[in-house]
C-alpha cells in the first residue's frame, strides 16, 4: 500500500523528464502491442488471402473502432478523475469513480456485442463493404464481435492502472494480450488454414487473456485502489463527470469511424476494393508510426492531471511542453521512414500485387505529408481531458475532423480523386494544431497568473519543483 501511494505521490515531486518516460514509454510500448492485433491479422491475411483479406478487416476496422470510443468515453474519463481525486487526496472519490466506471464499462459491452449481433449487414454496407468483399467481411465480423465484451473491459482496467501509477502493469496487460494474438494467427492462420475467421478468432481468444490479466491486478489487490461493492451504486455526480471528460477523446473516435466508413465509400468509388486495401495497409502502418505519440499523451496524462489538482501549474505547463517537443521528434522520425522507405513497408503485407504497392506508395506519401505537425493537437487535446475541461478538449477533438478532415473529403475527391482522399489527412494535421497552440499558450496564460496569485498570498512560502 505504502508503495502504491509513493508511486502516485512521485507525479507531484519527480522529474518531469524521468516520468514522462516512466509514464509514457509503457504507454507507448502498450499502444504499440494493442496496434498488433489489427497489423498482424492484416499481416497474415495479406499474405494468405490476398488484398480482399485485408480489404474486408478494413471495413470491419470501423465497428471495432466505435469500440474503443466507448472505452475511451469511460476509460479517459475515470482515469483522469482518479488521477486528479488522487492528486487531492481524496482517495474515496477515486474508489468511487472507478466502482461506477467499472458499471459502465461492463453495461457498455454487452450493448457493444449486441449492436453488432443484430446490424452486422447494416454495420458492414455503411462501411463499404461491397459485394464481392462481404462474405470475407461477415467471416471476420461474426466471430471478433464477441471479443468487444472483453476487449472492453481490459481497456478500461488499464487506464485505471494507469491513472493511480503503475503504467508497467498496464503495459503488460496489452503486451501479454497482442503475443498471444500473434501465437494464435499463426496457429489458425497458418497452420489450420482458416483464413479471416482465424485472424477473428486469434482476436477474440487474445482478447479474452488481456482481460484476464488486468482483472488479476485488482483481485490480487496490487494496487492503490480498493473494489468496494457500495462503489458499484450509481453516483450521478460521479458518473455525469466521467462521462463530462471522457466524451472529447469518445468522439474524436466516433467522428474517426464516420470518417473511415467515409474512406471506405469515397475509396470504392474512386478505386475499387483495391483502394480500401491501400488505405487498410495504410492505417495498419499508422498504428505503428501514430499511435505511439497516443501513447505518450496518454502517458504524460496522469501527470498533468496529478498537478493540477495539487495546483503546481508551472509543472503542467512544463510536462505538456516536454509531451510536445517529444512528439514532434517522434513524428519527425517517422515521416522520414514513410518518404523514404514506402514500398518496403508495404510490401510486409503484400508482396505480389504491383498495383496495390503503386496506390500504397502514393497515398502513404500524401498522407503523411503534415504528420509532424500532430503532436500538438493531439497532446492539446489529452491535456484539456486531463485537467477536466471537457468542452475545450472536445471542440479541440471535433474540429480535427469534423472541419480539417470532412471538409477536405467532401469538396478535394471530385476534384483530385484519390489524391483529395489522402490529402484530407495532412490538412488535419496542420489545422489541428493551429487550432490547439492558440487554446494551449491561452490556458498557459491562465495557470500562470493562478500560480502568481498563490505565491502572493503566501509570501512566506517557496517551493522548487525539480524538472
Amino acid at each position: 500500500m505504502e508503495k502504491n501511494l509513493n508511486n502516485s505521490h512521485a507525479m507531484g515531486t519527480d522529474s518531469i523528464t524521468r516520468l514522462m518516460w516512466r509514464f509514457s514509454l509503457p504507454a507507448i510500448v502498450g499502444m504499440l502491442a494493442n496496434a498488433l492485433y489489427n497489423i498482424v491479422d492484416r499481416l497474415f491475411v495479406g499474405q494468405t488471402v490476398g488484398a480482399a483479406g485485408i480489404g474486408a478487416i478494413s471495413v470491419v476496422f470501423p465497428f471495432m473502432i466505435l469500440v474503443i470510443s466507448f472505452d475511451l468515453l469511460v476509460g479517459v474519463g475515470a482515469g483522469s478523475l482518479i488521477s486528479i481525486s488522487l492528486g487531492e487526496k481524496r482517495r474515496a472519490r477515486a474508489e468511487r469513480a472507478m466502482g461506477n466506471a467499472i458499471m459502465l464499462l461492463v453495461g457498455g459491452g454487452i450493448l457493444l456485442v449486441l449492436l453488432g449481433v443484430t446490424f452486422t449487414e447494416s454495420i458492414l454496407e455503411l462501411s463499404g463493404a461491397s459485394a464481392t468483399l462481404m462474405p470475407l467481411c461477415l467471416e471476420y465480423m461474426n466471430i471478433a464481435v464477441w471479443g468487444v465484451f472483453f476487449s472492453t473491459l481490459a481497456f478500461g482496467l488499464n487506464f485505471f492502472i494507469r491513472a493511480e501509477g503503475n503504467p508497467r502493469y498496464a503495459m503488460f496487460t496489452l503486451i501479454i494480450g497482442a503475443g498471444a494474438n500473434v501465437l494464435l494467427d499463426a496457429l489458425f492462420i497458418l497452420v489450420f488454414d482458416m483464413g479471416v475467421g482465424g485472424a477473428a478468432l486469434a482476436t477474440l481468444f487474445s482478447q479474452m487473456i488481456s482481460a484476464l490479466w488486468a482483472a488479476l491486478y485488482y483481485i490480487r489487490r496490487m494496487g492503490t485502489l480498493r473494489f468496494r461493492m457500495k462503489n458499484l451504486a450509481p453516483d450521478w455526480v460521479i458518473t455525469r463527470r466521467i462521462l463530462a471528460i471522457g466524451s472529447a477523446p469518445a468522439l474524436t473516435e466516433v467522428s474517426f469511424t464516420y470518417v473511415l466508413a467515409l474512406f471506405n465509400r469515397l475509396l470504392s468509388f474512386y478505386g475499387g476494393d483495391l483502394a480500401i486495401s491501400a488505405m487498410g495497409i495504410f492505417f495498419s502502418l499508422d498504428s505503428l508510426f501514430f499511435l505511439p505519440v497516443l501513447g505518450l499523451a496518454g502517458g504524460v496524462q496522469p501527470i498533468i492531471s496529478y498537478n493540477y489538482g495539487a495546483k503546481d501549474y508551472d509543472r503542467v505547463i512544463r510536462s505538456v511542453l516536454a509531451a510536445i517537443k517529444v512528439g514532434a521528434l517522434f513524428f519527425t522520425v517517422s515521416f522520414t521512414l514513410v518518404m523514404l522507405f514506402p514500398a518496403p513497408l508495404i510490401r510486409i503485407f503484400n508482396s505480389d500485387d504491383p498495383e496495390l504497392l503503386a496506390l500504397g506508395v502514393r497515398g502513404m506519401r500524401l498522407a503523411y505529408s503534415g504528420v509532424i505537425f500532430a503532436s500538438v493537437s493531439l497532446i492539446a487535446s489529452h491535456t484539456f481531458q486531463a485537467i477536466g475541461k471537457a468542452k475545450t478538449g472536445l471542440f479541440l477533438t471535433l474540429s480535427r475532423h469534423f472541419i480539417f478532415i470532412l471538409a477536405p473529403l467532401y469538396f478535394l475527391p471530385p476534384i483530385l480523386g484519390m489524391d483529395g482522399i489522402w490529402l484530407s489527412l495532412p490538412l488535419s494535421d496542420l489545422g489541428g494544431a493551429l487550432t490547439g497552440a492558440w487554446f494551449l499558450r491561452r490556458e498557459f496564460r491562465i495557470m500562470r497568473n493562478a500560480e502568481r496569485l498563490q505565491q502572493i498570498s503566501a509570501p512566506g512560502e517557496c517551493s522548487v519543483s525539480p524538472d
